[in-house]
């Protein structure tokens, strides 16, 4: 069934999936906003999603500290090898430390332009690290690493 025939409320019952108290789906906003700005490849509202001093570690020695920094990045990354990618993903694991943090693990990677389907060597698990500031989920830190047929361990 195509996406297209699935209602909107649908799609966000399926990406919540057991996570369904309001508190949870509240903080899985966070990804389903870094997800929305990706699929226009907006690195400013890739940045947005971070607190001010949050934290982005990729693959490849990529560490980037601040909004500044996310923006810089992703709108270098755009211009360059993500552009026209999407990112997709579902949550598999939701903590709260407090009422304003939460930990979150997400199985999901890299659209190629036009992909409907992850290629297993852009498959990635991933864990946010979430705040509430303000009455707004925000991302604190975020670090993805190859998962499935595209994850290789080195010593």
């Amino acid at each position: 069934m195509s996406t297209s025939t699935v209602s909107k409320e649908d799609q966000l019952s399926a990406y919540y999936g057991p996570f369904t108290s309001a508190q949870e789906k509240e903080v899985l906003s966070v990804p389903l906003r870094l997800v929305g700005a990706w699929a226009h490849n907006d690195a400013d509202g890739v940045a947005d999603v971070f607190t001010d001093d949050g934290i982005l570690i990729l693959p490849g020695d990529v560490y980037k500290k601040g909004r500044e920094e996310v923006r810089v990045f992703m709108a270098a990354a755009y211009a360059g090898p993500f552009k026209g990618t999407g990112v997709t993903g579902n949550p598999v694991d939701v903590r709260f430390v407090s009422d304003d943090v939460a930990l979150l693990r997400t199985h999901g990677g890299i659209l190629a332009p036009g992909a409907t389907d992850i290629d297993p060597q852009l498959a990635v698990r991933s864990t946010w690290v979430c705040v509430k500031k303000d009455g707004q989920w925000q991302l604190a830190g975020y670090q993805n690493s190859p998962r499935g047929e595209g994850a290789t361990l080195r010593w």
